[in-house]
């Protein structure tokens, strides 16, 4: 017995991600202390131990002591507040650097035509057989919403709302850097790949421009998770509505990029290469942004306080 044609195993398949989503939302939502237990996990782990205490990694971290110290004044010594923070930032930009490699390593694969590159036109062919006209309609609108357009709105909405509660321009200054650095980033991308789009067949609607990476994948990874930041850093504080914030910003991108390959106008790897980068670029922006905040304002204030050299305390 057939799949019936309003409701086929591509609409199962969304409606079963959707239903992980919300599951997933609402264990994080149960657990408001997740973020401190994964934190005292990762530090107290042998590995992480043996890491820290390395002579290379102890010299690297008195001379960077050392460094802001003697920008601020004489004889003082880091708070753990600050040394907590220095390990954060070190894991975001560890973050930016995995999420680099991930994308060249998608990247390849599309230039030498191998790797996921080789399930993209055999994905494409089936989804193009395999569409149900609700579903159409609905990503439809999804994709528009992830336009430039949308994501010129979010991005003036977010950051204006952000920078006049708080009353600084550095939530604008974020924003803009991050809409107009990944749209900068992907067109160079696109012009440098040089790679078709999906044949006509197979595409409900028709793109103009090069294929890889996919402007709307990257855009919205870049732009939606940059302003859930701004909104649960500055404006959102408790933690269930938080949650809600990155529930959407992470279920908006991924619509947004499922819905390109739906629709025929991306493959599988532009899209997966689109996320990548555009996540990359937000973690970058989310670390110069956090740095800038904590430890240029500070610094000139002076506010470092005493402290130790070990990797422990609390979380700024």
């Amino acid at each position: 017995m057939g799949w019936p044609t309003s409701f086929g195993p591509v609409s199962v398949a969304a409606v079963v991600l959707l239903v992980l989503l919300v599951a997933a939302a609402v264990w994080v939502a149960r657990h408001p202390h997740l973020e401190q237990t994964l934190w005292a996990r990762v530090r107290d782990a042998p590995r992480v131990r043996r890491l820290w205490d390395a002579p290379t990694v102890q010299r690297a971290w008195a001379w960077s002591r050392e460094q802001v110290q003697s920008r601020v004044r004489q004889g003082t010594r880091w708070s753990s507040a600050y040394r907590i923070a220095i390990v954060l930032l070190l894991l975001q930009l560890a973050a930016v650097v995995a999420l680099a490699v991930g994308f060249t390593e998608v990247l390849d694969d599309v230039l030498e035509g191998d790797g996921i590159a080789g399930i993209d036109r055999p994905a494409a062919e089936w989804l193009g057989t395999h569409r149900d006209p609700w579903l159409t309609r609905v990503l439809l609108i999804i994709s528009a919403g992830g336009g430039p357009a949308g994501m010129a709105v979010v991005t003036i909405v977010i950051s204006s709302l952000v920078a006049v509660w708080r009353r600084t321009w550095l939530p604008v200054v974020l924003a803009l850097a991050g809409a107009l650095g990944i749209l900068a980033v992907v067109m160079t991308g696109k012009l440098l790949v040089v790679r078709e789009r999906p044949p006509i067949p197979f595409a409900v609607i028709t793109e103009k421009g090069f294929s890889f990476p996919s402007g709307h994948a990257a855009g919205t990874a870049a732009v939606f998770p940059l302003a859930a930041w701004l909104l649960t850093r500055y404006l959102v504080k408790r933690w269930i509505p938080q949650v809600l914030v990155w529930t959407l910003a992470i279920g908006a991108s991924g619509a947004v990029g499922l819905s390109r390959i739906y629709l025929g106008v991306h493959y599988i790897s532009d899209v997966l290469g689109g996320w990548l980068l555009g996540a990359a670029w937000a973690v970058g922006v989310v670390l110069v942004g956090s740095w800038w905040e904590r430890f240029g304002r500070d610094a000139q204030r002076g506010l470092l306080g005493d402290s130790g050299g070990r990797m422990d305390g609390d979380q700024a």
